[in-house]
């Protein structure tokens, strides 16, 4: 059975994605395709480069915040996708998808014709940075000739493509709603406004999952908390071996 794994955005919270394939990995689950937005991608990109979960983790650890906070010199955005490019590229030298050990969907924001648009083949970095430019925060991703902003503002759990091509699909979401938010100042209300607008698209594709695994606990963490990565990849695994003692997902592949 080919099982598809969609992963979502969720900026540093998509660290528990790490923890959930280490639990379907221990439990005998193997991915046969990747679909990923924004840190789904990135997640998504590493994994299906042939990286396992322990090395991934390693090199987030390792990431210092300062290295991708580049002010950018125009009216786009604050930040640059620069940084980003360059860590990517030398950790996948390769940088083509038809690279990659197991396939991998990536969705982005087409700016001009506010659709959503999924890259699988070609430059793999290009499309990553596209998937993963928060707006306002980045600017805009030009792109083979087009503009593409996060792939989370329309699809934030791209299940589509591995619903076309795999024949279960387990949804891995990050990015859940804090409900004890309280505002300290304009950013945290605007990053709170853009997490809600975010999520509402997850949940309306929840029922396309034949298993929806939302770890419960990472509301309260900030979308650059890098420095809380480990803690939220533990999340990640213990949710997620939670939810196979709780769930048929592991008979129903005869685990």
């Amino acid at each position: 059975m080919k099982i598809g794994l969609a992963l979502s955005g969720g900026g540093i919270r998509g660290v528990a994605h790490l923890g959930v394939i280490k639990a379907l990995e221990e439990n005998g689950i193997s991915i046969s395709a990747v679909s990923g937005t924004s840190a789904g991608a990135i997640t998504g990109a590493f994994y299906a480069s042939g990286y396992s979960v322990d090395r991934i983790l390693e090199i987030v650890l390792d990431i210092k915040t300062t290295r991708f906070i580049q002010l950018a010199l125009s009216w786009k955005g604050v930040l640059k996708m620069d940084a980003i490019h360059k860590f990517l590229a030398q950790y996948m030298p390769r940088d083509s998808f038809e690279a990659l050990e197991i396939p991998l969907y990536i969705a982005a924001t087409n700016i001009k014709t506010g659709t959503t648009e999924y890259f699988s083949k070609g430059p793999l970095t290009p499309a990553i940075c596209a998937s993963s430019c928060i707006p306002v925060l980045f600017d805009p991703v030009a792109f083979n000739d087009k503009l593409y902003i996060d792939g989370g503002m329309l699809n934030n759990l791209p299940v589509e493509p591995v619903k076309e091509t795999c024949d279960l699909v387990i949804a891995s979401h990050s990015n859940p709603i804090d409900r004890q938010y309280e505002p300290k100042n304009a950013r945290d209300v605007m990053e709170r406004s853009l997490m809600l607008a975010i999520t509402c698209n997850v949940y309306s594709r929840k029922s396309l999952c034949d298993y929806f695994i939302e770890p419960q606990g990472l509301g309260s963490f900030k979308v650059l908390d890098i420095n809380k990565a480990e803690e939220i990849y533990k999340i990640g695994y213990e949710q997620t071996l939670k939810f196979l003692d709780q769930t048929d997902l592991k008979s129903k592949l005869g685990k």
